[in-house]
């Protein structure tokens, strides 16, 4: 060890020395602690180092700097004997330091030649990454708290000569934080402003170092899609994104933003990789964990991504996946807990500003993704030019999955056709349970389908949308052929294409087929269908009943959805005799919802002489659903019982007494047989139907008097 001699002997009254110098080892480690004497010295840092007993309270500062105290000092330190051992040490680093150019000065020189960085900014950024590599730099700052302010005052000073380049190049507007080089402090006091990511400077020092490595490290190539852009030929808005995508490509337009939100499992990201494939072009993704499996932060990857864009921005046919979007474009504002804690949004801002600015002007096309927007910030949601929204595909799409995903024969066409009615089965879940199924090993379809029910009812449980997988709407021996209603129900629904608008009116006996008829279009026109009750939309609150009714209204079209009323006549009774004032602000707020209504809606009642007569003006079609005529009678029982005789012992007789049929009375029937396991036979169906028939109220009419 060497003794340090103080100049100022009337100081200690010795001409013993308070510091000994001790060996700097390791890489950078001369450099780094001529930088941190350079640093106290530009920003007379001196007396910050000693606390209140006149000691350097933290001895890692003075490791970082080559020095140690003496053993058996008894007196304490003075700002002055410290400032001058400082300004010794230093001198002393300077004289025996040789700069040479090592692996950090060519790797800077290779961000320099892509970003253009100025020589000011050169120096900050080989700052930052010795900073960064040397943990007793994060002492210092954490004792003398140094604000990026000073340092971009000082920083010739901390050179050692005079630099071009911008004034600024630590703050939350500097290029090098605005490219994701420096890491951005809570505030304007961050515990050390020169922070960057410890693995990137890492990178940054390696002989092994280049652009392309840097960037395979900050993003990954994506996944190939195991799907077709055929797959989302349910996405309305393909044809536009194509055209966008091609005119960024074509003029290197900056700021080319789309976002993609919507339910888990809708295929958002398998949407974005089989667009970048049908594109040609390459895709990266910025990953949400690291390569040991940890998670990343949602600012740590921004920081990538912003990297990213500086380093790919001369390349062609590139674009940029940001999945999971969530902590990145969340809500700045804090609420009832920023206010009850004193938290200040200065640093929220300018973070705020910094993801703008990189919106606005991103060089490589990026599509953010995120399941949800509800708590994104308005000022970022305008910054995308393209806004597309995923919901569970239509029953169309939904087959063709399951026929995907299912190999032909692990489950019957019946389940099959169950699966793709369910509009609560998203994409992901049919992949996942025909996956999860195929490791089961079950020997027949009875139990594979009984173990893919078991699985989905789980997952839907658990997402909160159901307790069990849903039985199909529409049954299997649904045909138009027998309903006997009063237009032409086949040309109706070849009439009303995807975007038509209409107000229809089904009413008619029970079990007549009219509420599966709102089925049917749906399924005729591959969109949902949104069924309300009265028991859904009655409420004993005045009011609330009315806001139900404008909720359903709102959902349907957010959803794209066909809405039908059940029981219509609950609320468009005829308000001529109405005797309470919410009987007549129901009929209004439904009337009201129908005419603003732009999609198909439907009302289907038994009792049509009760409806209010002018709402009865505002249908476009007001359809008749009757009984089953003689001849539908006799061939639906053909149907359902095969190639049956009807002249035999007279069945065809007992049937066509059977003037109040339905289509649900056949429907019954059929499943009293599948309950008890039974082959159908027209005899035992007849008398089934005859059961049914008497216990109606028409059936139960007698004739009084004579005959």
């Amino acid at each position: 060890m060497i003794n340090i001699e103080d100049d100022e002997e009337g100081e200690t009254g010795s001409s013993a020395s308070h510091f000994v110098r001790i060996p700097l080892r390791g890489a950078h480690a001369q450099e780094s602690a001529i930088l941190a004497l350079r640093i106290i010295a530009a920003l007379d840092l001196y007396g910050r180092l000693l606390d209140s007993d006149g000691d350097i309270e933290d001895c890692d500062v003075l490791s970082l700097v080559g020095l140690d105290e003496r053993k058996g000092r008894k007196r304490p330190l003075s700002t002055q004997v410290v400032k001058t051992a400082f300004k010794h040490q230093l001198e002393h680093l300077e004289q025996r330091f040789q700069r040479k150019d090592d692996a950090l000065a060519g790797n800077i020189e290779k961000l320099c030649n892509i970003m253009r960085l100025s020589q000011r900014e050169r120096f900050a950024l080989r700052l930052c990454v010795i900073a960064t590599l040397k943990p007793r730099f994060r002492d210092l700052f954490n004792r003398c708290h140094i604000c990026k302010a000073a340092l971009d005052v000082a920083l010739n000073r901390i050179a050692g000569r005079r630099m071009s380049g911008p004034t600024r190049v630590f703050g939350q507007r500097s290029r090098l934080r605005r490219a994701g080089l420096l890491v951005t402090g809570d505030d304007d006091f961050d515990s050390c402003p020169l922070k960057m990511d410890f693995g990137l400077a890492e990178r940054m020092t390696s002989n092994k170092f280049d652009i392309d490595s840097l960037v395979r490290n900050l993003v990954r190539p994506a996944a190939v899609s195991k799907l077709s852009m055929a797959d989302f030929s349910h996405v309305a808005d393909i044809g536009l994104l194509t055209r966008y995508a091609h005119d960024a490509s074509k003029h290197r337009r900056r700021g080319a933003n789309v976002l993609i939100y919507g339910t888990p499992g809708t295929g958002k990201s398998e949407f974005v990789r089989a667009f970048a494939q049908a594109s040609r072009c390459r895709l990266f993704e910025v990953p949400n964990e690291d390569s040991e499996g940890d998670p990343i932060s949602g600012p740590a990857r921004f920081r990538a991504y912003a990297l990213c864009q500086q380093l790919m921005v001369d390349g062609s046919g590139q674009m940029l996946l940001f999945d999971e979007v969530e902590d990145v474009f969340g809500s700045n504002d804090d609420g009832f807990f920023a206010s009850f804690f004193g938290r200040h949004r200065n640093a929220d801002s300018l973070r705020k500003s910094w993801v703008n600015e990189t919106l606005e002007s991103n060089p490589v096309p990026t599509f953010w993704v995120c399941n949800s927007i509800r708590a994104m910030d308005p000022a970022y949601l305008r910054r995308f030019d393209i806004i597309m929204e995923f919901r569970t595909p239509g029953r169309s799409v939904r087959r063709r999955l399951v026929d995907r995903y299912f190999r032909e024969g692990e489950i019957s066409p019946t389940f099959a056709e169950r699966l793709a009615s369910d509009g609560r089965i998203a994409p992901a879940h049919l992949e996942r349970v025909s996956r999860v199924m195929r490791t089961l090993h079950a020997r027949t379809s009875r139990q594979r389908e009984a173990e893919v029910e078991r699985l989905l009812t789980s997952s839907l449980r658990a997402a909160g949308v159901g307790k069990a997988l849903a039985l199909p709407e529409i049954p299997a021996h649904y045909d138009l052929e027998f309903l006997n209603a009063s237009a032409d129900l086949s040309a109706l629904a070849a009439s009303l294409g995807s975007g038509s608008n209409a107000r229809i009116c089904l009413y008619g006996p029970p079990g007549t087929g009219k509420t599966a008829f709102a089925h049917y279009l749906g399924r005729h026109l591959d969109r949902p269908v949104l069924v309300r009750r009265a028991s859904d939309l009655l409420s004993m609150w005045v009011g609330r009943t009315e806001q139900l009714i404008a909720e359903a209204f709102a959902r349907a079209k957010d959803e794209n959805a066909i809405l039908v009323i059940d029981e219509a006549d609950s609320f468009l009774r005829d308000r001529t005799g109405a005797q309470q004032g919410w009987e007549v602000t129901q009929v209004n707020e439904l009337l009201t919802q129908m005419e603003a209504f732009d999609g198909i809606f439907v009302a289907s009642t038994n009792l049509v002489d009760t409806l209010d007569a002018a709402s009865l003006r505002r249908f476009d079609f007001k359809l008749k659903f009757d009984y089953l005529t003689r001849e539908q009678r006799r061939r639906f029982l053909v149907r359902v019982a095969g190639n049956a005789d009807l002249d035999l012992d007279g069945l065809g007789r007992r049937l066509d007494r059977l003037e109040t049929l339905t289509p649900g009375d056949f429907a019954n029937v059929l499943r009293q047989f599948a309950v008890r396991g039974t082959q159908i036979t027209a005899r035992e169906s007849i008398e089934l139907l005859e059961r049914e028939t008497a216990i109606k109220p028409e059936g139960r009419k007698r004739t009084i008097g004579f005959v």
